[in-house]
Order: C-alpha cells, then structure tokens, then sequence
C-alpha cells in the first residue's frame, strides 16, 4: 500500500541500513520517543493530550431493543478472571500475618465476614453505575457529594495504589534476595541497610521504572496468567509442607489482635477501584446487572478459598516453626523453610515476576486517578508528556523511600486497609447508595435503606477504632 505524499509506507527496523549522514538515535532518545508513544496506546483510545476524566467506553448501542442482547445473563469468564486475579494479588502474602492476629478460627470468621460485606458493597456499586448511568468511581463520588467526593475518593484511592506500590516493591526485593545468595550479595548483606539500598535502587532503575513508563497495559494484562501459577504453587506448597509435617502442635484458634487481622483481611478483598473495567466487558441493557453480580459473587467465593488455604496454611507452618513463639511475617515467602522445598522455590520466583508486572498496573491506576484530578481542574491541551513523565517518576520515587526502610510489609499492608480499603471499599458506596436512594431502589429502599445506614455506621466506627488501634500498637 503506498503511502501518504511525503511519508515511507516502510517502516524502520533495526536491520534498515541508515541513511548517508543519518545518525543513530540515542538511548535516551528512544526511550523518550517510546513513553510518548506510551500515551497513545496505552488505553487504546486514548490520543496525547486527552483529558480522561470521563470514562466512556460503556455506551448503550442505539436502536437496541429488548432481546437477546439486552438480556444476555450469561456468565463472563473474562471479567472472573480478572477481578478475582485483582483481589487475590494485593494481599495474599500477607494473609498468615492476619490469621496469626486474628487465631485460625477468628480469623476464618472475620475473614468470612469481611468477604460477605464487600460482595454486598461490591454489587451496590454496580447497582449505583446502573441506577444512574455513571460509570466512573470518581464521577459517582462527584455526583454524590460534589468537589469533595471526588477529592475524598482520590486520596483514598491514591493511598491505597501507593501502598501496594510499596509492598510489590518490597516483596520483588526480597525475593530476589532470596535468589541471588551469591559471595557479592553475602558481602554486601553485612552492611544491613547499605545491601538493602543498592538492592532496591537497582531493582527500581533497571526494571520498575522502564516498565512502569513506557510499557502498555494491554502488554501488562498478560502477568494474571503469571499470577495465577504463584497463586496456586504457593497454595500447594503451603499445603504439601502441612501435610509433611509429622510433630504437629495445636494452633491459637482466637488470638487478641483480631482488629489488624480485619484490615489485612479488607486490603485484601477491597477492589471497587477496577468497576469500571469490569463493567464495561459485559452485555449492554438489562443483563449487565445480572451478569455482573455472578462475577462478583463467584470471585469473591474464589478468593475467599484462597485466602482461607494460604491464610491458615501459612499461619499454622510459622507456627511449627517459632513453637513456642508465633509470630508470622507480614510476607510469608519470607519465611525460610519455604525456599528448602523446590515447590517454595519456584513459589518465590513466580511471585517476583508477579510483583513485578503488578507493580506498574498499581503505578498506571495511581497517574491515572493524578491525571483525572488534574483533568478536572480544566488544565488546557491537558498534560504534556514532560510533565506525565515527571508525574510518573515522582510516583516511583515515593514508593521507592518507604521500600527500602520498611522490611515487613504485614503493618503496611494492616495500615493500608485502615485508611484506604475501608472508605474505598466500604464507607464511600455505603454512603452513596444512601444519598441516592431515590434512584437507586426506586424510592425510599424501605429495610434496604436502613441496612445501608447500619452498615455505615458499623464500618465508620470499625475504621476509627481500628485507626487507634494502630497507632497505639506503632
């Protein structure tokens, strides 16, 4: 096919011999050149200098009528996939650190609670993006509340991707750790905080900031594989080394700390921010509701078996360990009997990998609630990609800070779900449904409405008591 007047219809490749007097790019260059290119694929839809605080892409067809597609209930494999890859991936390392607070039987029951609560949470928000045809999570909180939902839900948003920023960083240094015990690696272990520095820096410049800056999402969505196979290698390796165990000791089955067990519990199952994604791979007209609810109540069901395996499993193998002392990390691959086993070993190879492709979607989703702010506040032409790089680095930075000082991410992740799982995940659609009961059950909600109220009120104060909690336990 010929090209446009002025233009060569071929495409350089890197076996195109230069020109006479052309100069190779440098590396700087193309690196440039690619996060540039980054703003216009990266969404698929999305042109330089776009403002994307509107998020269009779930539109009803015109002309559709009731039908075949309109009532389409079947069940997406797709959106399952995802949303349950989305809860599991946050958390799950931390989940024998919740038991170990919580006891094995306290922390199944607070567990099962917490599940119960966001699947309830979860639908009233799909239900709420119905009801008044706003498909956006920070839209919704605008229309709500006005200036200050949408601030409100940006900051809890904003701290809850930069936590989780924080912890993949961590867990992707400390697992390389564990697989690069060479003399070097034992020199530099000595000096503490020193190896800990170089390991991280290196970690971030070589590999997180490339990945996060100029890499697709499209390119990152392939990792759920990836994270699966972690998944269920750690769920079998957790449950090969309790059944191999011989002398075996009876665990706490409630143990006092069951508050923090609750907000690692919350981190965990909290994923309302991916709504809109979720929503839009479904069938448009009536059946989107009900399909949407079999998604979230099969997923959640999915990572509520996980959590419990991984959870009491790894609780029950640090507790054999440190008899008469139980105390989990925060990190369970941490723990050193899990790397004697070739099963443990590949557990802790599949998770960096997965820390590492995680960590930019979680970088992507923070510049993106950023760039949405700012789209707000009429900011012309949009941001420059100058000023989209420096946003971006800035993100990398203040993640990378707290990941060199902090080694356990079990209170990172306990402080997270106190103050950003609880209000994303829980106070803001509760409040929400509330404001919009008119529309949302098409009058006053009789009982509904007061089990909104109740559950608002309930959380509120679980939020603020376990926040005190906290910061008398530090």
């Amino acid at each position: 096919m010929a090209g446009t007047p002025g233009t060569s219809s071929v495409k350089p490749t890197e076996s195109t011999p230069l020109h006479p007097g052309q100069v190779q790019p440098s590396l700087f260059v193309r690196f440039v050149s690619a996060f540039k290119m980054m703003r216009v694929t990266s969404l698929g839809r999305q042109t330089v200098g776009e403002k994307t605080d509107e998020y269009t892409p779930i539109v009803e067809p015109d002309g559709v009528e009731a039908g075949s597609t309109t009532t389409d209930t079947s069940f997406l494999y797709k959106p399952y996939f995802n949303l349950t890859v989305c809860i599991i991936a946050s958390a799950l390392l931390s989940m024998p650190f919740g038991f170990d607070k919580a006891g094995a039987i306290g922390g199944f029951m607070m567990l099962a609670a917490v599940g119960i609560v966001v699947d309830y949470t979860l639908v009233l928000l799909g239900r709420l993006c119905v009801a008044l045809n706003i498909y956006d999570y920070q839209n919704m909180a605008e229309f709500s509340f006005g200036s200050l939902g949408r601030v409100v839900q940006a900051l809890v948003q904003l701290c809850l991707s930069l936590s989780l920023m924080t912890s993949y960083q961590i867990i992707a240094a400390e697992n390389l750790n564990r697989l690069l015990r060479s003399d070097w690696v034992n020199y530099l272990e000595r000096s503490g905080s020193s190896y800990r520095l170089i390991l991280v820096i290196m970690l971030t410049v070589l590999i997180l900031v490339p990945l996060a800056t100029t890499v697709t999402l499209k390119v990152l969505g392939y990792s759920s594989m990836i994270s699966v196979i972690a998944i269920f290698t750690l769920a079998f390796s957790l449950l090969y080394f309790d059944v191999a165990i011989s002398d075996k000791h009876s665990i706490q089955s409630f143990n006092g700390q069951f508050m923090t067990g609750i907000s690692v519990f919350a981190t965990g199952f909290v994923c309302h921010q991916i709504i809109t994604p979720t929503l839009d791979g479904m069938a448009p007209g009536q059946g989107r509701l009900t399909q949407f609810k079999k998604v979230v109540h099969a997923a959640v069901m999915t990572s509520f078996v996980i959590f419990a395996t991984v959870g009491i499993g790894g609780y029950y193998l640090c507790y054999e360990a440190m008899v008469p002392e139980s105390t989990c990390p925060g990190n369970i691959l941490e723990w050193d009997g899990l790397s004697s086993n070739i099963i443990g070993s590949v557990a802790i190879c599949m998770f960096l990998v997965t820390a590492i492709f995680a960590y930019p979607i979680e970088h992507f989703s923070c510049y993106n609630t950023i760039e949405k702010v700012i789209a707000k506040m009429a900011v012309s032409g949009g941001l420059t990609w100058q000023y989209t790089l420096v946003i971006k680095l800035l993100l990398i930075l203040i993640t990378t800070i707290p990941a060199v000082l902090i080694t356990d991410i079990g209170p990172l992740i306990a402080w997270a779900g106190d103050l950003s799982a609880f209000p994303l995940g829980f106070i803001l659609p509760l409040a929400m449904a509330v404001k919009n009961k008119t529309s949302l059950y098409e009058g006053e909600g009789g009982w509904q409405t007061y089990c909104d109220h109740a559950l608002l009120v309930f959380t509120s104060i679980l939020m603020v008591y376990e926040i005190i909690q906290e910061a008398m336990a530090s």
